[in-house]
């Protein structure tokens, strides 16, 4: 009878502390994975450049600049005939807090990977998830003349694979490896 009750014992306790072990890591990974980024990351923070001709058939320049907290835009290419400009602020999302209400201009972000997702800011929690994001941004290093050079990949994740812009870190190396100014279905730009 006593070896009964110490073999149970021991069998509650191995299945109490596997169960703690097993559940704890999970929840806590869960629970940041949810909050979205606070800043940036510092491979992003600069102005980058893309060159391609617009819908008059004119030869432009656009440009992101990212800061910590901010993404500027410029856009002067396909589907346009006139650049615009538009201003984000980056905020994080927690989905332990109450929601706030954001402006036109607040967006959310995430880590995935290599990659930043990115996505307006929305009234509903369960649309501020990674999975909802509408671009993705990524810096990857491809040979220009030789040269190792920094490119961004800016991927409109709702109509991929499509719209795949190429940004540079001057507007020099934007022109040089898209002369032509060539959009989007032609596959320009420096290749990995």
């Amino acid at each position: 009878m006593k070896l009964m009750k110490l073999v149970s014992a021991v069998m509650v306790a191995t299945t109490l502390g596997a169960a703690v072990v097993v559940a704890t890591p999970g929840v806590t990974a869960d629970a940041t994975a949810k909050k979205s980024l606070k800043a940036f990351p510092k491979s992003l923070r600069r102005t980058w450049y893309h060159y391609e001709k617009n819908d008059n058939g004119k030869f432009t320049y656009s440009k992101l600049t990212f800061t910590a907290k901010n993404l500027t835009m410029k856009w002067a290419g396909w589907g346009t005939t006139k650049a615009s400009t538009d201003k984000y602020v980056l905020h994080q999302y927690n989905p332990a807090k109450k929601l706030p209400k954001g402006k036109d201009s607040w967006i959310f972000a995430y880590k995935a990977g290599k990659s930043t997702k990115m996505g307006g800011w929305n009234t509903t929690k369960r649309a501020m998830t990674a999975k909802d994001a509408l671009s993705s941004y990524k810096v990857v290093t491809a040979k220009v003349n030789g040269k190792k050079v920094k490119v961004l990949h800016d991927k409109h994740l709702s109509s991929l694979p499509v719209d795949i812009p190429y940004y540079y870190t001057s507007k020099q190396l934007a022109k040089q490896t898209n002369p032509k100014g060539y959009n989007y279905g032609n596959a320009y730009g420096a290749q990995k």
